[in-house]
């Protein structure tokens, strides 16, 4: 994805978490878009301080969530991939079934893969390491808080707010690009055709017509509820946009924390790498739907912004990879800013634990 894009996915992920707005374009129209009053007492209470944390640093969304691709630039070395294809001949003795399920609120499997594709052998390109990159992060921030919250403020070694928020960012920005079809797909959609960068500057250029931008200091503006503000002039017509479709698939769908982990993270999945090589896999298995295997001569004529079919397709597609890719970010940051609650837990029975065997084995003396 696109730098606008990042950002805007990240924003949206933020404001899921809140609980009900009243003022804004977005509390007004779509009051179910925001989960955090259906969250359990923890959960909300987690939500709240989470989003309490974050929208100091909303200003930063842009850059921070840039910095994979205009620092890191890992994305030249397979970090922001997981790459499936078809086996060849060779590859089909390493190739496997993908038992990794994605949740069933993410709709994108749901609206375009026949059940029966779930079984097919994919032969794998491990070199890509996104689900890696997620999962480490995660545990990286996970860390940083802790070591905030135990060392005193001004210590040398603390981790500051701004350096926790830019791996939120950063985490959010390998989220994101699980969610995007030609991440996941061992075929060249570069040259030629080019259907990755225009399938993201479809995206991009859609954000960037409805909502306010400051191009200048380079965020967004914001309404009275702090939600990314859509233009004035643009909000009729903001209707037969598929931004617009985004927020009704969110606002009419629900996920819970305190459910089972399989119905959140999905099925097989017990942690975040597993969680997003689900989502890689989904991915894939929408782009060969997108993109269905074809001779090169074919492959290399497709312009996914010129054709009608192609057009009508992407459409569709983008509704539900947009509105996924912002679950994604809202549910696995809300884990992540709660990793370090139950590793302390964790840690603190343990050492009750080593105590109580400590005082037992002097009594055997």
């Amino acid at each position: 994805m696109k730098t606008i894009a990042h950002a805007w996915l990240g924003l949206m992920a933020l404001e899921r978490l809140k609980s009900p707005k009243s003022t804004g374009y977005l509390g007004n129209k779509f009051k179910s878009y925001f989960l955090g009053k259906r969250f359990d007492s923890y959960y909300n209470k987690q939500a709240k301080k989470f989003v309490e944390f974050f929208d100091k640093h909303k200003d930063a969304f842009v850059q921070g969530a840039w910095f994979p691709d205009s620092v890191i630039s890992d994305n030249l070395t397979g970090g922001h991939t997981l790459k499936f294809k078809k086996p060849s001949q060779k590859e089909k003795q390493d190739a496997s079934v993908i038992k990794n399920q994605t949740p069933e609120h993410l709709s994108s499997r749901r609206e375009f893969i026949k059940k029966s594709r779930l079984k097919e052998k994919v032969y794998v390109k491990l070199k890509y390491t996104l689900p890696d990159r997620c999962e480490a992060l995660s545990h990286a921030i996970r860390d940083m808080i802790l070591i905030q919250k135990h060392e005193l403020k001004g210590s040398a070694i603390i981790h500051n707010d701004n350096q926790i928020t830019l791996y939120f960012l950063m985490l959010s920005h390998y989220l994101a690009d699980a969610h995007v079809p030609p991440h996941c797909d061992a075929r060249d959609f570069y040259t030629p055709p080019t259907i990755h960068p225009d399938m993201e500057k479809y995206w991009d250029d859609e954000i960037k017509k409805f909502y306010r931008f400051d191009k200048k200091r380079k965020v967004f503006d914001y309404d009275l509820d702090g939600a990314p503000e859509i233009n004035d002039k643009k909000k009729k017509k903001f209707k037969d946009s598929y931004l617009y479709e985004v927020l009704e698939v969110l606002s009419k769908r629900k996920w819970n924390p305190t459910d089972k982990k399989s119905k959140y993270l999905g099925k097989n999945n017990r942690k975040i790498y597993d969680y997003a090589k689900a989502v890689c896999f989904d991915s894939y298995l929408l782009s060969t739907w997108f993109i269905p295997e074809m001779p090169k001569k074919d492959y290399k004529k497709i312009k996914i912004l010129k054709d009608d079919k192609y057009k009508k397709n992407l459409r569709k597609m983008s509704v539900h990879v947009l509105a996924d890719a912002i679950d994604s970010i809202a549910l696995i940051w809300l884990l992540t800013w709660d990793k370090y609650n139950k590793l302390k837990k964790q840690a603190d029975e343990k050492k009750k634990q080593i105590k109580k065997g400590k005082k037992k084995s002097k009594r055997k003396y």
